[in-house]
Protein backbone atom coordinates (compact mmCIF):
# COMPACT_ATOMS: atom_id res chain seq x y z
CA UNK A 1 0.00 0.00 0.00
CA UNK A 2 1.19 3.57 -0.94
CA UNK A 3 1.26 6.44 0.83
CA UNK A 4 -0.54 9.61 -0.80
CA UNK A 5 1.67 11.22 -3.68
CA UNK A 6 4.03 13.67 -2.24
CA UNK A 7 3.29 17.63 -3.02
CA UNK A 8 5.49 19.03 -5.30
CA UNK A 9 8.27 21.84 -5.22
CA UNK A 10 6.41 24.16 -7.60
CA UNK A 11 2.65 24.79 -8.86
CA UNK A 12 2.74 26.21 -12.43
CA UNK A 13 -0.93 27.93 -12.65
CA UNK A 14 -1.84 28.56 -16.19
CA UNK A 15 -5.15 30.62 -17.68
CA UNK A 16 -6.74 30.58 -20.46
CA UNK A 17 -10.20 31.82 -22.18
CA UNK A 18 -10.26 30.73 -26.15
CA UNK A 19 -7.12 29.53 -26.79
CA UNK A 20 -6.50 26.32 -26.51
CA UNK A 21 -4.00 26.69 -29.34
CA UNK A 22 -1.97 28.17 -27.36
CA UNK A 23 -2.44 26.61 -24.27
CA UNK A 24 -1.47 23.35 -25.70
CA UNK A 25 1.94 24.59 -26.94
CA UNK A 26 2.48 26.26 -23.31
CA UNK A 27 1.76 23.03 -21.90
CA UNK A 28 3.96 20.86 -23.83
CA UNK A 29 7.05 22.98 -23.32
CA UNK A 30 6.46 22.69 -19.58
CA UNK A 31 6.78 19.08 -20.03
CA UNK A 32 9.50 16.70 -18.00
CA UNK A 33 11.27 16.08 -21.32
CA UNK A 34 11.84 19.95 -22.28
CA UNK A 35 12.34 21.54 -18.49
CA UNK A 36 15.63 20.70 -17.15
CA UNK A 37 15.15 20.70 -13.61
CA UNK A 38 15.43 17.28 -10.68
CA UNK A 39 12.47 19.29 -8.83
CA UNK A 40 9.08 17.77 -8.79
CA UNK A 41 6.12 20.42 -10.64
CA UNK A 42 3.00 20.05 -11.13
CA UNK A 43 0.70 22.52 -13.83
CA UNK A 44 -2.50 23.78 -12.94
CA UNK A 45 -4.62 24.46 -15.58
CA UNK A 46 -8.09 26.92 -15.25
CA UNK A 47 -10.09 26.56 -18.43
CA UNK A 48 -11.60 30.34 -18.01
CA UNK A 49 -15.20 29.78 -19.45
CA UNK A 50 -13.73 28.73 -22.89
CA UNK A 51 -16.20 27.72 -25.96
CA UNK A 52 -15.82 25.05 -26.29
CA UNK A 53 -14.09 23.95 -23.47
CA UNK A 54 -10.95 22.71 -23.27
CA UNK A 55 -10.20 18.72 -24.15
CA UNK A 56 -9.47 16.78 -21.65
CA UNK A 57 -6.94 15.27 -23.41
CA UNK A 58 -4.26 18.41 -22.39
CA UNK A 59 -2.65 16.26 -19.83
CA UNK A 60 -1.07 13.78 -22.61
CA UNK A 61 1.27 16.96 -23.53
CA UNK A 62 3.03 17.70 -19.81
CA UNK A 63 4.65 14.77 -20.86
CA UNK A 64 4.60 13.12 -17.30
CA UNK A 65 4.47 16.18 -15.17
CA UNK A 66 0.92 16.08 -13.07
CA UNK A 67 -1.52 17.89 -14.46
CA UNK A 68 -4.92 19.07 -13.11
CA UNK A 69 -7.35 20.96 -15.62
CA UNK A 70 -9.94 23.19 -13.88
CA UNK A 71 -12.78 24.37 -15.81
CA UNK A 72 -14.73 27.56 -14.86
CA UNK A 73 -17.97 29.02 -16.30
CA UNK A 74 -19.19 32.10 -17.10
CA UNK A 75 -18.18 35.33 -18.77
CA UNK A 76 -14.64 35.01 -17.64
CA UNK A 77 -12.37 37.04 -14.87
CA UNK A 78 -7.99 36.38 -15.41
CA UNK A 79 -8.34 37.44 -11.32
CA UNK A 80 -10.68 34.96 -10.29
CA UNK A 81 -9.17 32.20 -12.91
CA UNK A 82 -5.60 32.90 -11.50
CA UNK A 83 -7.48 32.63 -7.72
CA UNK A 84 -9.03 29.36 -8.08
CA UNK A 85 -5.56 27.79 -9.86
CA UNK A 86 -3.65 28.68 -6.46
CA UNK A 87 -6.73 27.15 -4.50
CA UNK A 88 -5.67 24.04 -6.67
CA UNK A 89 -2.53 24.11 -6.40
CA UNK A 90 0.19 21.84 -3.65
CA UNK A 91 3.18 23.13 -4.40
CA UNK A 92 5.18 25.34 -1.74
CA UNK A 93 5.66 27.83 -4.50
CA UNK A 94 3.26 29.22 -7.35
CA UNK A 95 4.16 30.35 -10.53
CA UNK A 96 1.85 32.08 -13.16
CA UNK A 97 1.58 31.80 -16.92
CA UNK A 98 -0.93 33.44 -19.45
CA UNK A 99 -1.46 30.39 -21.74
CA UNK A 100 0.11 32.84 -24.64
CA UNK A 101 3.28 32.12 -22.95
CA UNK A 102 5.97 29.38 -24.18
CA UNK A 103 8.55 28.40 -21.34
CA UNK A 104 11.90 27.92 -22.43
CA UNK A 105 13.85 24.80 -20.98
CA UNK A 106 15.84 26.44 -17.99
CA UNK A 107 12.25 28.34 -16.24
CA UNK A 108 11.11 26.25 -13.98
CA UNK A 109 14.66 25.76 -12.98
CA UNK A 110 15.49 29.67 -12.96
CA UNK A 111 12.06 30.14 -10.43
CA UNK A 112 12.94 27.89 -8.25
CA UNK A 113 16.42 29.37 -8.13
CA UNK A 114 15.72 32.45 -7.12
CA UNK A 115 12.43 31.21 -4.69
CA UNK A 116 14.86 29.14 -2.97
CA UNK A 117 17.33 31.96 -2.13
CA UNK A 118 14.95 34.29 -1.51
CA UNK A 119 12.64 33.36 1.14
CA UNK A 120 9.19 35.60 0.72
CA UNK A 121 9.74 37.35 -2.63
CA UNK A 122 7.89 37.79 -5.81
CA UNK A 123 9.79 37.17 -8.50
CA UNK A 124 9.47 38.64 -12.29
CA UNK A 125 9.97 37.43 -15.40
CA UNK A 126 10.01 39.55 -18.36
CA UNK A 127 8.42 38.38 -21.77
CA UNK A 128 10.67 37.96 -25.39
CA UNK A 129 7.77 38.75 -28.18
CA UNK A 130 8.72 35.75 -30.61
CA UNK A 131 8.35 36.95 -34.48
CA UNK A 132 5.65 33.54 -35.35
CA UNK A 133 6.66 34.60 -39.04
CA UNK A 134 10.47 34.01 -38.22
CA UNK A 135 10.95 31.99 -35.01
CA UNK A 136 14.82 32.95 -35.40
CA UNK A 137 13.65 36.79 -34.93
CA UNK A 138 11.91 38.24 -31.36
CA UNK A 139 11.95 41.65 -29.83
CA UNK A 140 11.89 42.71 -26.38
CA UNK A 141 8.83 43.93 -24.12
CA UNK A 142 8.04 46.95 -22.58
CA UNK A 143 9.58 46.49 -19.17
CA UNK A 144 13.06 46.15 -21.53
CA UNK A 145 12.65 50.06 -21.35
CA UNK A 146 12.48 50.36 -17.69
CA UNK A 147 15.41 47.41 -17.06
CA UNK A 148 17.44 49.42 -19.66
CA UNK A 149 17.63 52.71 -18.22
CA UNK A 150 17.50 51.87 -14.29
CA UNK A 151 18.76 48.17 -14.30
CA UNK A 152 18.15 44.25 -14.37
CA UNK A 153 18.55 44.98 -10.65
CA UNK A 154 15.01 46.02 -9.21
CA UNK A 155 16.43 47.72 -5.74
CA UNK A 156 17.00 50.64 -8.23
CA UNK A 157 13.83 51.20 -9.16
CA UNK A 158 10.97 52.54 -6.65
CA UNK A 159 8.41 51.51 -8.80
CA UNK A 160 9.30 48.23 -8.80
CA UNK A 161 5.82 46.64 -7.44
CA UNK A 162 4.08 47.82 -11.05
CA UNK A 163 6.80 45.61 -12.55
CA UNK A 164 5.36 42.00 -11.92
CA UNK A 165 3.06 41.14 -14.59
CA UNK A 166 0.92 38.10 -13.72
CA UNK A 167 1.63 36.13 -17.06
CA UNK A 168 4.93 35.23 -15.46
CA UNK A 169 5.58 35.30 -12.15
CA UNK A 170 6.59 33.23 -8.85
CA UNK A 171 5.83 33.46 -4.96
CA UNK A 172 5.54 31.36 -2.21
CA UNK A 173 2.46 29.96 -1.31
CA UNK A 174 2.24 30.72 2.00
CA UNK A 175 3.12 34.19 0.71
CA UNK A 176 0.38 34.30 -1.71
CA UNK A 177 -2.05 33.43 0.50
CA UNK A 178 -1.49 35.69 3.68
CA UNK A 179 -1.26 38.40 0.60
CA UNK A 180 -5.18 37.39 -0.11
CA UNK A 181 -4.04 36.80 -3.74
CA UNK A 182 -5.62 37.92 -6.72
CA UNK A 183 -8.60 39.77 -6.55
CA UNK A 184 -11.82 39.09 -8.54
CA UNK A 185 -12.90 43.11 -8.45
CA UNK A 186 -10.97 43.28 -11.67
CA UNK A 187 -13.09 42.79 -15.09
CA UNK A 188 -11.52 42.49 -18.36
CA UNK A 189 -7.87 43.79 -18.71
CA UNK A 190 -5.77 44.95 -16.40
CA UNK A 191 -4.57 46.19 -12.91
CA UNK A 192 -4.92 42.88 -10.79
CA UNK A 193 -1.43 42.23 -11.29
CA UNK A 194 -0.63 46.15 -9.96
CA UNK A 195 -3.06 45.71 -7.78
CA UNK A 196 -1.04 42.30 -6.61
CA UNK A 197 2.42 44.19 -6.10
CA UNK A 198 1.17 46.68 -4.49
CA UNK A 199 -0.61 44.79 -1.77
CA UNK A 200 2.96 42.73 -1.75
CA UNK A 201 5.32 46.11 -1.20
CA UNK A 202 2.78 47.14 1.15
CA UNK A 203 3.26 44.13 3.20
CA UNK A 204 6.99 43.99 3.04
CA UNK A 205 7.62 41.53 0.39
CA UNK A 206 10.45 42.11 -1.80
CA UNK A 207 9.62 42.22 -5.43
CA UNK A 208 12.98 41.40 -7.42
CA UNK A 209 13.44 40.16 -11.17
CA UNK A 210 15.22 37.40 -12.88
CA UNK A 211 16.52 37.93 -16.07
CA UNK A 212 16.73 34.40 -16.85
CA UNK A 213 13.38 33.84 -15.60
CA UNK A 214 12.01 34.88 -19.23
CA UNK A 215 9.38 33.08 -21.68
CA UNK A 216 8.53 33.37 -24.97
CA UNK A 217 5.07 35.52 -26.03
CA UNK A 218 4.06 33.57 -28.52
CA UNK A 219 1.56 35.73 -30.29
CA UNK A 220 1.26 38.95 -28.33
CA UNK A 221 -0.76 42.31 -29.97
CA UNK A 222 -0.48 45.44 -27.92
CA UNK A 223 -4.37 45.94 -27.75
CA UNK A 224 -5.41 50.32 -28.12
CA UNK A 225 -8.84 49.78 -29.36
CA UNK A 226 -11.93 51.50 -27.17
CA UNK A 227 -12.96 48.39 -25.39
CA UNK A 228 -9.45 47.68 -23.99
CA UNK A 229 -8.59 51.08 -23.17
CA UNK A 230 -11.96 51.44 -21.24
CA UNK A 231 -11.32 48.11 -19.36
CA UNK A 232 -8.07 49.09 -18.67
CA UNK A 233 -9.76 52.89 -17.33
CA UNK A 234 -11.94 51.16 -15.25
CA UNK A 235 -9.51 48.65 -13.84
CA UNK A 236 -7.61 51.71 -13.03
CA UNK A 237 -10.23 53.14 -10.98
CA UNK A 238 -11.03 50.35 -9.11
CA UNK A 239 -7.18 50.05 -7.75
CA UNK A 240 -7.42 53.80 -7.26
CA UNK A 241 -10.50 53.70 -5.28
CA UNK A 242 -9.15 50.56 -3.43
CA UNK A 243 -5.92 52.08 -1.89
CA UNK A 244 -6.01 55.69 -1.31
CA UNK A 245 -2.52 55.67 -0.11
CA UNK A 246 -0.12 58.07 -2.05
CA UNK A 247 1.97 55.43 -3.28
CA UNK A 248 -0.69 53.66 -5.11
CA UNK A 249 -2.60 56.81 -6.28
CA UNK A 250 0.98 57.53 -7.65
CA UNK A 251 -0.44 55.66 -10.62
CA UNK A 252 -1.86 58.37 -11.82
CA UNK A 253 0.85 59.50 -13.49
CA UNK A 254 1.72 56.28 -15.81
CA UNK A 255 0.01 56.93 -19.39
CA UNK A 256 -0.44 53.22 -20.73
CA UNK A 257 -2.13 54.25 -23.79
CA UNK A 258 -0.35 57.89 -24.77
CA UNK A 259 -0.87 59.80 -28.26
CA UNK A 260 0.92 62.17 -29.52
CA UNK A 261 1.60 63.22 -33.33
CA UNK A 262 5.19 62.02 -34.29
CA UNK A 263 6.19 60.15 -31.15
CA UNK A 264 6.52 56.98 -30.07
CA UNK A 265 4.11 55.78 -27.52
CA UNK A 266 6.77 53.25 -25.94
CA UNK A 267 8.73 56.39 -25.11
CA UNK A 268 6.06 58.17 -24.10
CA UNK A 269 4.93 55.39 -21.75
CA UNK A 270 8.45 55.16 -20.05
CA UNK A 271 8.66 59.05 -20.18
CA UNK A 272 5.67 58.61 -17.52
CA UNK A 273 7.06 55.59 -15.98
CA UNK A 274 10.11 57.83 -15.05
CA UNK A 275 7.69 60.28 -13.32
CA UNK A 276 5.71 57.74 -11.60
CA UNK A 277 9.21 56.56 -10.56
CA UNK A 278 10.23 59.78 -8.82
CA UNK A 279 7.07 60.60 -7.83
CA UNK A 280 7.49 57.56 -5.45
CA UNK A 281 11.09 58.52 -4.06
CA UNK A 282 9.50 62.56 -3.17
CA UNK A 283 6.86 60.37 -1.32
CA UNK A 284 9.79 58.70 0.21
CA UNK A 285 11.96 61.25 0.76
CA UNK A 286 15.10 59.10 -0.97
CA UNK A 287 17.44 60.02 -3.98
CA UNK A 288 17.30 58.13 -6.61
CA UNK A 289 20.30 56.08 -6.75
CA UNK A 290 23.66 57.82 -7.97
CA UNK A 291 25.17 56.80 -11.24
CA UNK A 292 28.01 54.38 -11.38
CA UNK A 293 31.53 55.69 -11.17
CA UNK A 294 33.06 52.04 -12.89
CA UNK A 295 32.01 49.14 -15.14
CA UNK A 296 32.96 45.89 -14.54
CA UNK A 297 32.54 43.24 -16.98
CA UNK A 298 32.16 39.75 -15.76
CA UNK A 299 33.70 36.70 -18.32
CA UNK A 300 35.62 34.66 -15.82
CA UNK A 301 35.88 33.59 -12.11
CA UNK A 302 38.33 35.73 -11.80
CA UNK A 303 36.22 38.91 -12.78
CA UNK A 304 33.54 37.62 -10.38
CA UNK A 305 35.37 36.82 -7.84
CA UNK A 306 37.16 40.49 -7.82
CA UNK A 307 33.11 42.49 -8.15
CA UNK A 308 32.10 39.98 -5.45
CA UNK A 309 35.41 41.92 -3.16
CA UNK A 310 33.55 45.18 -4.10
CA UNK A 311 29.76 44.77 -4.00
CA UNK A 312 29.48 45.83 -0.06
CA UNK A 313 31.57 48.72 -0.56
CA UNK A 314 28.85 51.53 -1.30
CA UNK A 315 30.84 52.54 -4.34
CA UNK A 316 28.14 53.02 -7.55
CA UNK A 317 28.94 50.06 -10.04
CA UNK A 318 27.80 48.89 -13.12
CA UNK A 319 27.94 45.36 -13.30
CA UNK A 320 27.71 43.39 -17.23
CA UNK A 321 27.82 39.65 -16.58
CA UNK A 322 28.69 37.32 -19.19
CA UNK A 323 29.64 34.52 -17.05
CA UNK A 324 27.20 31.55 -16.80
CA UNK A 325 26.80 30.47 -12.98
CA UNK A 326 28.25 33.83 -11.43
CA UNK A 327 25.50 34.44 -9.40
CA UNK A 328 25.71 37.66 -9.31
CA UNK A 329 22.09 38.70 -10.44
CA UNK A 330 20.81 36.58 -7.26
CA UNK A 331 23.58 37.96 -4.87
CA UNK A 332 22.94 41.67 -5.57
CA UNK A 333 18.99 41.57 -5.20
CA UNK A 334 19.02 38.88 -2.76
CA UNK A 335 21.26 41.80 -0.35
CA UNK A 336 19.13 44.79 -2.21
CA UNK A 337 22.23 46.22 -2.97
CA UNK A 338 20.69 49.50 -4.38
CA UNK A 339 23.79 51.16 -5.92
CA UNK A 340 24.65 48.28 -7.85
CA UNK A 341 23.50 48.58 -11.78
CA UNK A 342 23.07 44.80 -13.07
CA UNK A 343 22.99 43.60 -16.49
CA UNK A 344 23.78 40.47 -18.42
CA UNK A 345 24.74 38.97 -21.57
CA UNK A 346 23.28 36.10 -21.13
CA UNK A 347 20.02 34.11 -21.86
Amino acid sequence: MTGPEPAPELSVVVIVRDDESALRGLVASLGAAVQRTEAAYEIVAVDDGSTPPVRADLAELAGGVPLTLVRRNGAGNRAAARAEGAAEARGRYLAFLDADQEAPPHWVAEHLRWQRALPGAVVAGHRRHRDESDAGRWRPEVRTRVTAEYSQNYARIAAAWYLPFSCNISVPAEAYRQLGGYSDMFVGWGYEDHDFGYRAWAAGVPTVHNPLAWTWDRHHAVRTDADRVAEWEANRDRFLTAHPEPHAQAVRLVDNYPTGTGSSPGQLWMDSFRRFDAELRRIDGVRAPAPPTRTLTILSSADADHARALLHDDVPLRIIDGLHGSGLDLEIQRDGLGHIEYHTLLS
